[in-house]
């Protein structure tokens, strides 16, 4: 009789563990993994357009014409790769420009530089007023925080028809813009 007690009591230690677990509610592994990537920190580059100006002799153009926008840069972020050339787009409203110099070297953290573009404005664009802006990093490859991507040139671009001759006389070509 004194063997069962022992033995009730051994059976009763080796269970309580397994007894306790099974109290213990299932782990959702996806829900931790979600958690762990949602409160850890991406380390990358961070890209803030400070300020973006284009050349008030560009202001009022022609189709085809280039605009040459000065843009200030900062990386707020953490080092770029090194000898790496950021992307930047341009748009006069929603029309996106054809970029003939439309990169930037990469940055350290903590540097800020201005630099001069040059994109060409398509032959297809309307006559009118638009607004110039620049999107860094348009593909999304490096920058770890886009809202501060995108800035909009003060003023407006004018796109004017051409002074020669050709154009002035042409019926055709003023249809719409009456």
């Amino acid at each position: 009789m004194i063997r069962l007690p022992v033995i009730l009591m051994l059976v009763f230690l080796f269970l309580s563990p397994a007894l306790g677990s099974a109290q213990e509610p299932p782990r959702d592994n996806a829900a931790d993994t979600i958690s762990l990537a949602a409160g850890s920190d991406r380390i990358g580059p961070d890209y803030e357009v400070r300020d973006v100006e284009v050349l008030v002799a560009e202001s009022t153009t022609s189709p085809g014409g280039v605009l040459h926008p000065s843009v200030r840069v900062a990386n707020t972020g953490s080092d770029d790769i090194p000898s790496y050339m950021v992307t930047v787009s341009a748009f006069l409203g929603n029309i996106t420009l054809v970029p003939v110099n439309g990169a930037f070297q990469s940055l350290p953290a903590g540097q800020e530089t201005t630099f001069s573009l040059e994109y060409k404005i398509p032959e297809t664009i309307d006559f009118g007023g638009y607004t110039f802006s620049i999107l860094i990093d348009p593909d999304q490859t490096h920058d770890i925080n886009i809202s501060n991507n995108m800035k909009k040139a003060g003023g407006m671009v004018s796109i004017t028809p051409p002074d020669d001759d050709s154009f002035i006389g042409c019926e055709a070509c003023w249809e719409g813009y009456r």
